[in-house]
């Protein structure tokens, strides 16, 4: 009777050895996820042009439930923006490893004096990068589609300043390869490319925006964005009102009345936040950074001011907030 029992238990380990083999074997198993723990350099080919990005993995992920995709800005740290303590837009990573998501940060084309941006739809953007960036990032997209075996509906995708008019850019084209988008710091081009930058889709997406009302690269009455040099060569933005006013039109919300909350949890920067909520199928939270600048709003990562960028508002963490945004989506 013992020689029986101890026949079928070996059967029966053998069986659980042999189908945790074939699990981790399978390409198509969720738990197989095709990039290791931590931070890693990534390639893609894009028309024959080799593309870079980075992939934050955090430890111990076995599933992935959300892609976080994340746009440096343009003529400044490129993916050095991943680098924790560098910029806010690091801070995507902790978050990551507290909520258990994907992170992919892409690296933008080169514009005229060298430095990595994104080719976006402004067609007056004469200094700015002329790579192919669109493509690019819609076959990342894809290609993390297929590699995890998620669907769009797990593809969020946010940026900043440059990196933010390259998610509107995205979310004019290929909306329904995505979830949702947020942007800090980036208003609509006043004079768009032709085709699908100009007269593209309509698919509302919900969005999260957050914008400095003294911002001086990126002014939110409008106007020439960076003009440093003062030729204007960076390209011209429509006001943050008509950006605003464009995407309540696009989410059918252009009769909703705000939830309103006002706070101001570090009184040592430029001033306070007003929180403005539009609920709706494909919501909108729109964060007026009354007084601040151009940096990504950060409790935690702080950024110098500037003549060029204006103070930082610090009474928000971008990231958080993008998640907290994204994570309550239906």
């Amino acid at each position: 009777m013992f020689r029986i029992f101890l026949f079928f238990v070996v059967l029966f380990t053998l069986g659980c050895e042999g189908d945790d083999k074939n699990e981790n074997l399978n390409p198509s198993n969720p738990t197989v996820i095709p990039y290791q723990e931590g931070l890693t350099t990534n390639y893609i080919t894009v028309n024959n042009v080799t593309r870079k990005y980075l992939v934050y993995r955090p430890t111990g992920m076995t599933t992935v439930h959300a892609v976080v995709t994340v746009l440096h800005g343009g003529g400044g740290l490129g993916l050095e923006v991943s680098e924790i303590g560098a910029h806010p837009l690091s801070v995507f990573r902790t978050v990551a490893d507290n909520e258990n998501f994907l992170v992919v940060y892409p690296e933008g084309s080169l514009d005229i004096q060298g430095n990595p941006g994104w080719n976006d739809c402004r067609s007056d953007d004469i200094s700015g990068s002329q790579g192919d960036d669109i493509t690019f990032l819609k076959q990342l997209n894809a290609k993390l589609i297929s590699e995890l075996n998620i669907n769009s509906s797990k593809m969020y995708l946010t940026g900043t300043s440059n990196g933010a008019l390259m998610t509107y850019s995205y979310a004019f084209q290929y909306p329904e390869t995505i979830k949702a988008i947020a942007v800090s710091s980036g208003n609509l081009p006043e004079f768009p490319d032709s085709g699908l930058c100009t007269n593209g889709s309509n698919l509302s997406l919900p969005i999260l925006i957050t914008h400095g009302t003294s911002d001086p690269a990126m002014p939110a009455n409008g106007g020439c964005v960076a003009d440093i040099g003062g030729n204007c060569n960076r390209g011209k933005v429509i006001s943050q009102t008509a950006t605003l006013n464009y995407w309540l039109q696009r989410n059918d919300l252009q009769d909703v009345t705000p939830t309103i909350t006002t706070f101001d949890l570090n009184t040592t920067d430029a001033g306070n936040v007003e929180k403005r909520i539009y609920s709706g199928a494909k919501p909108f939270i729109y964060f007026v950074l009354n007084n601040a600048g151009h940096a990504v709003p950060s409790k935690t990562v702080y950024t110098n001011s500037s003549p060029s960028s204006g103070v930082q508002n610090r009474d928000i963490e971008f990231a958080e907030e993008v998640w907290i945004f994204f994570k309550g989506l239906k």
